[in-house]
């Protein structure tokens, strides 16, 4: 269970580092949902874990357990949507999260939290729900700006295509450089 707990704590700690990180920052809007997926497979996983090893046991409470969980992911979710600021700077759409975005992290983090103790004195779903919320969260920041900038964010996207692109040709250009000098 100690294995499970610490390992939660510091992937958690160290996503949340990077996400607010991020979150204060001005950034470039971006629909990219990976990280976000292997964080809610990871964390699937942490659970099934868990179970395995019965450190989690299924109890008459799960279901609420289990609902209440996935409402509060996605409610904090959506509300830190509601929290940043969108604008267009030099035709692309970019993001900032403001100090309510915190207050939003914190309070939802600490319903999980105490919910999550409450229920099996374990933080094995932590990790999941950080993937969950943050999914829901870049989600609607996509939509919310879709619908507030139509044009710039399709600009926005074309922009990053290209950047991709580029970044793929010049990895291209390198192993190729590599191989001809190994040829030698």
């Amino acid at each position: 269970m100690q294995n499970v707990d610490l390992t939660n704590i510091v992937v958690a700690l160290f996503v949340l580092y990077l996400v607010l990180k991020r979150q204060l920052t001005p950034q470039v809007i971006r629909l990219n949902l990976t990280t976000y997926l292997f964080l809610i497979v990871f964390g699937a996983a942490s659970v099934a874990d868990a179970f395995k090893h019965h450190q989690l046991h299924v109890t008459s409470g799960i279901t609420w357990f289990i609902l209440g969980s996935l409402i509060s992911a996605i409610l904090f979710g959506y509300l830190r949507t509601l929290s940043y600021h969108l604008w267009v700077e030099g035709g692309l759409v970019m993001r900032q999260g403001t100090w309510v975005t915190i207050v939003l992290w914190v309070i939802g983090l600490s319903i999980h939290g105490i919910a999550d103790t409450a229920w099996h004195g374990s933080n094995a779903t932590l990790v999941l729900y950080l993937g969950i919320t943050l999914l829901v969260q870049r989600g609607c920041v996509w939509l919310r700006a879709k619908a507030q900038y139509p044009e710039e964010v399709a600009a926005t996207s074309a922009a990053a295509d290209s950047r991709h692109a580029e970044r793929w040709e010049r990895r291209e250009a390198r192993r190729e450089r590599r191989n001809e000098r190994r040829r030698r």
